[in-house]
């Protein structure tokens, strides 16, 4: 296997713990909401939303009701937000590392901890 192989094997499977981390969800005022596409989607309409729809009740990843302020409507949105963010950048982080590697040994001395 040469060093390019070993590194699209490496970026390979840091995408996939990439998307598995997204996929666990995300916490929020002591429950955890889904990361879905599905649910990114409907996420990411949150700043849009009117006013006059909260409080808003939405179901957390156990199924169970939370009842959504108004006061909160943005801080749910940009949390969810930065969840994502955050995991996506520390991946480009990681495969910044093997693409500056010029050795085997320094690829697989690059460990995902996330």
């Amino acid at each position: 296997m040469t060093l390019d192989e070993l590194k699209d094997i490496r970026y390979a499977e840091i995408d996939m713990n990439t998307q598995d981390l997204i996929s666990k969800g995300f916490p929020f005022a002591g429950h955890m909401f889904s990361m879905s596409i599905t649910a990114q989607i409907n996420w990411s309409n949150f700043p849009n939303l009117p006013d006059a729809l909260f409080p808003l009740t939405i179901i957390d990843m156990l199924e169970g009701p939370y009842v959504l302020a108004l006061a909160d409507k943005l801080n749910f949105y940009y949390t969810a937000l930065n969840y994502k963010n955050t995991q996506l950048q520390s991946g480009g982080v990681l495969k910044g590392t093997i693409k500056a590697c010029a050795d085997v040994a320094c690829v697989t001395a690059v460990v995902d901890t996330r």
